[in-house]
């Protein structure tokens, strides 16, 4: 009989080298909480809204990764070649479910008019509760946009407050390019 053993979560979220070392603008290096994730990095209009965004798959982490470093090289951004990064962290599952989260198991359960709400840059959302609360957590598949169309076996996991931030332990660099993938 197998054992459920409620071991942490590994999340893996791939960025550039710039990013992570802060000289990048939008990188993920210029928060304030110990492992320096900030909520304000990254595009509004993304398919949960802004964030810090996560995978459970290592793979989309590592195509995330290297298509920053190339976008970051074509445009001339940086002043050295630019390598992919994918970081990894392990967050434990109770903390994670003592967030405020919206889940979305698949693309058929209200997910489409969620993402269009998100990309069209409205305001943050949450629970109707009477007050203006946000969702800590996001979870459900990526997208292609606008075409509608799902990523199979792809995952997202956007970290939306400084709550969900603080569950999440300090960043390991599990793999780096040379300069990509």
């Amino acid at each position: 009989m197998a054992v459920w053993n409620n071991d942490d979560l590994v999340l893996y979220h791939g960025c550039t080298e710039q990013s992570l070392l802060g000289t990048n603008p939008n990188g993920i290096a210029v928060g304030t909480l110990p492992h320096r994730i900030s909520l304000t990095a990254g595009g509004r209009r993304t398919e949960f809204g802004r964030g810090f965004y996560a995978t459970s798959r290592i793979d989309q982490a590592k195509n995330w990764a290297h298509l920053q470093a190339r976008k970051l090289a074509a445009k001339g951004l940086s002043k050295t070649t630019p390598k992919a990064v994918v970081l990894r962290f392990d967050v434990n599952r109770d903390k994670l479910a003592d967030l405020e989260a919206l889940v979305f198991t698949n693309e058929n359960c209200g997910f489409w008019p969620f993402v269009a709400y998100c990309r069209s840059g409205s305001v943050p959302h949450g629970r109707s509760t009477g007050r203006q609360m946000e969702y800590d957590i996001v979870y459900g598949p990526v997208s292609i946009w606008p075409q509608r169309l799902v990523i199979k076996d792809c995952d997202q996991v956007r970290f939306h407050t400084v709550t969900a931030l603080n569950v999440i332990p300090a960043l390991s660099v599990a793999i780096t390019g040379n300069p990509y993938f």
